[in-house]
């Protein structure tokens, strides 16, 4: 039984000697040589990573033309920066796939008119919608829309109407257009 007290024994001396160990640390006196009010200073850096990327698009059949026909659609835009679209119609208007300039009394063409809403987030919290309003011709030339100094906040709308065709109306056929939407950050 001897060996167990000894362990005992040792046990205690070990607990008492890390007691007296801690009770000798003090906390150093500032008036020894510590200067009062003494500043850390941490320097912090961080990054937000630009982007800015719109997806969407794809064919849209519009079925049989007509004027006044009416077809809305949106598209996705995320960009953290100051931003701007540029549109551009291909042809001008829907084309006739193989007679452009027409036939006879026939058109070839089909204008159309197209507007686009984005909502954008201002530097000073408010919600605004850019807007542009074309006509097909007028995108022939790139147009562009601006988020002046805001960022996407959300879908972008785009609603095209088509115009009532000229003369007699259109020639048979098929018709088609390519409206090109590029995002042009801004930094």
């Amino acid at each position: 039984m001897k060996p167990i007290a000894r362990l005992v024994g040792m046990s205690v001396a070990v607990a008492v000697g890390i007691a007296a160990s801690a009770a000798a640390a003090e906390p150093p006196d500032l008036r020894r040589g510590y200067e009062v009010g003494a500043r850390l200073e941490v320097a912090l850096e961080g990054r937000i990573v630009e982007r800015c990327e719109i997806v969407g698009g794809g064919d849209v059949d519009l079925g049989e033309l007509t004027g006044g026909k009416e077809m809305s659609t949106s598209f996705g835009l995320d960009c953290n920066l100051p931003f701007q679209i540029d549109l551009r119609s291909e042809r001008g208007g829907l084309a006739h796939a193989v007679q452009p300039q027409g036939e006879g009394p026939y058109a070839g063409v089909l204008a159309y008119d197209l507007k686009v809403a984005v909502p954008t987030l201002q530097p000073r919290g408010e919600r605004v919608v850019v807007e542009g309003d074309f006509s097909s011709m007028e995108l022939i030339g790139v147009r562009s829309i601006s988020s002046g100094e805001g960022i996407s906040a959300g879908r972008g709308d785009i609603l095209l109407k088509t115009r009532t065709p000229p003369g007699a109306g259109l020639l048979a056929g098929r018709y088609q257009e390519t409206l090109t939407m590029t995002i042009v950050p801004r930094v």
